[in-house]
């Protein structure tokens, strides 16, 4: 005699009211926030400037926000990329007057590590900063990044490196 029994009508009440509360939440949609996007390619090792930044709405909580208070990029950053935390590092700790040179560096300098520098043949001894790493393209064959010297450093370093006898120290 199971038709003769009163539908459910209060279970099909609360399955509607259930799905048009998922209905309305799932309508409602999420909180946005404003995060920045590479608006250009950025090098690695290179300032930060606002012309290089477009701000995009995105879902709230979706990226961590970096710091851009004075950022410098820590990595290569492509054009519409978005900037995350590991691409930036702080501002440049390359002193003033110090010059740049090509020299084989080992995988784990990234820009801003501190290293030192010892020349084998001609005997120096001199600190130095990561400013770039080898290139990360599929077909970049190069494993020199560049590398901050002081001024009375850089001839000696640089003859060094072209003929191999630099020994590069990484700062733990």
């Amino acid at each position: 005699m199971f038709w003769l029994t009163r539908p459910p009508y209060l279970r099909w009440a609360v399955a509607v009211a259930i799905v048009i509360v998922a209905l309305l939440w799932d309508l409602r949609g999420s909180a946005q926030t404003l995060y920045p996007f590479a608006s250009s390619a950025i090098a690695a090792g290179t300032p930060i400037t606002d012309s290089q930044v477009v701000w995009r709405s995105i879902p709230e909580g979706a990226m961590e926000m970096p710091d851009l208070s004075d950022p410098v990029a820590s990595r290569d950053v492509a054009s519409g990329e978005p900037i995350v935390p590991s691409a930036v590092s702080g501002a440049s700790m390359i002193p003033d007057g110090w010059w740049s040179v090509p020299i084989p560096l080992p995988g784990a300098a990234i820009p801003g590590t501190r290293v030192r520098l010892v020349g084998i043949e001609t005997v120096f001894e001199t600190d130095g900063i990561v400013v770039s790493v080898a290139g990360e393209e599929l077909l970049s064959f190069s494993e020199s990044g560049m590398v901050a010297v002081p001024p009375d450093f850089a001839p000696a370093v640089a003859i060094a490196a072209r003929d191999g006898t630099l020994i590069v120290l990484l700062d733990p």
